[in-house]
C-alpha cells in the first residue's frame, strides 16, 4: 500500500511537469526556428540587394560584360548555390554555377507566379525554404527607375515597372545544423529536467511525507500493542494535526483504561467490603441462636 501510494504521489507530478517542460520546449524550438529562419532569409535579401545595386550602373552603361562578371563571381561563392537574372518576359539573361535541378524548378514557379501577377500587385520578394536539400532561395523583381528609362543605352520606356527579376539560392546548412543542435540539447534539457523532477519530488515527498507517515505507522503499531502516549516516539510534527489528533486518540484510550482500572478497582472494594458484612450477621445469627437454646435448656 505504501508503495502504491508513493507511485500516485510521484508519477502524475512528474508526468506533469515533464509534459509541460516538453510542451514549452516545442514551442520555444518552433519560436526560434522561425526567428532563425527570418534571419537567413534577411541574409538573402540583403545580399540579393547587393547584388542589384551593384549591377544597375553596368546596366546603365550597357556593360555586359561587368555584369556577367559580377553574377560569375557571386556565383564562385560556396554557400551560393545558385544566382540568375531574368529579363521582364522570365527568360534567362545572365547565370552563375550550374544548379541542381530542385533549386532551377523552384526558381522557374517564383518567375511564373510572377508573370502570372498584374504588375500593380506584384509582390516586393519571393522566398522559399527547402530543408531536405539544404537551401533557401530568395526571388524579386528588378524594378524600373527614373534613371533606367532615361538612360541612352537603355530602351524600357518609363511606364514599365518591372525590368527583370533576380533570383537567388542559398546553403541552408548552417542553419540546419544550428536547429538541429539546439533541438539536441532541448532534448538534452528536457531528460534533465525528467531526472531531475523525479529525484527532487522523491526527495521532497520523501522527507516531508514519506518519512513522517512512516513515524505515524510505527507509532500505531506501538499503541496497538499498549505503549502509553507519553512513552511513543516524538514526532516532527510534519503532518500537523493529523498527529496530534492520533496522540490525543491514544492519550484518550491510555485515560479511559485509567478511568476503567480505577472503577474496577473500586467496584472490587465494594464487593469484598459486601462480602464481609454478610459473614458478620451470619456469625451473630447463629450465636443468638446457641444462646436462645442453651437458655431453654
Amino acid at each position: 500500500m505504501f508503495d502504491n501510494l508513493i507511485a500516485r504521489a510521484i508519477v502524475p507530478v512528474t508526468i506533469a511537469v515533464t509534459g509541460f517542460v516538453i510542451f514549452g520546449c516545442i514551442l520555444l524550438f518552433s519560436f526560434i526556428k522561425a526567428d532563425m529562419t527570418t534571419a537567413a532569409f534577411q541574409t538573402a535579401e540583403n545580399c540579393a540587394d547587393t547584388v542589384i545595386k551593384s549591377t544597375r550602373s553596368a546596366m546603365l552603361e550597357d556593360d555586359q560584360r561587368a555584369i556577367r562578371n559580377i553574377v560569375e563571381n557571386i556565383g564562385t561563392r560556396p554557400d551560393v548555390q545558385l544566382i540568375k537574372i531574368f529579363d521582364q518576359d522570365g527568360k534567362v539573361r545572365y547565370a552563375g554555377k550550374k544548379s541542381p535541378e530542385s533549386l532551377v524548378a523552384t526558381v522557374d514557379s517564383h518567375i511564373g507566379d510572377l508573370l502570372k501577377t498584374a504588375p500593380g500587385q506584384i509582390p516586393e520578394i519571393l522566398h522559399d525554404i527547402d530543408h531536405s536539400s539544404d537551401h533557401l532561395i530568395v526571388t524579386r523583381p528588378i524594378l524600373n527607375e527614373p534613371n533606367c528609362s532615361t538612360a541612352a543605352c537603355h530602351f524600357h520606356s518609363e511606364n514599365e515597372p518591372i525590368l527583370g527579376f533576380f533570383s537567388i539560392a542559398i546553403s541552408s546548412k548552417h542553419l540546419d545544423k544550428t536547429l538541429a543542435l539546439l533541438r539536441s540539447r532541448m532534448i538534452v534539457f528536457s531528460v534533465m529536467v525528467l531526472f531531475l523532477t523525479v529525484g527532487g519530488v522523491t526527495a521532497l515527498l520523501r522527507m516531508n511525507l514519506f518519512l513522517p507517515i512512516l513515524r505515524l505507522t510505527y507509532n500505531a503499531e506501538q499503541a496497538a500493542q499498549g505503549v502509553a502516549e507519553p512513552d511513543l516516539p516524538k514526532s516532527d510534527n510534519k503532518l500537523g494535526k493529523l498527529n496530534k489528533d492520533f496522540r490525543l486518540l491514544v492519550k484518550q484510550r491510555d485515560q479511559a483504561f485509567a478511568d476503567l482500572k480505577a472503577l474496577d478497582a473500586q467496584n472490587r472494594s465494594a464487593n469484598d467490603g459486601s462480602d464481609n458484612s454478610g459473614n458478620r450477621n451470619t456469625t451473630a445469627g447463629h450465636q443468638s441462636s446457641a444462646e436462645a437454646g442453651s437458655g431453654k435448656d
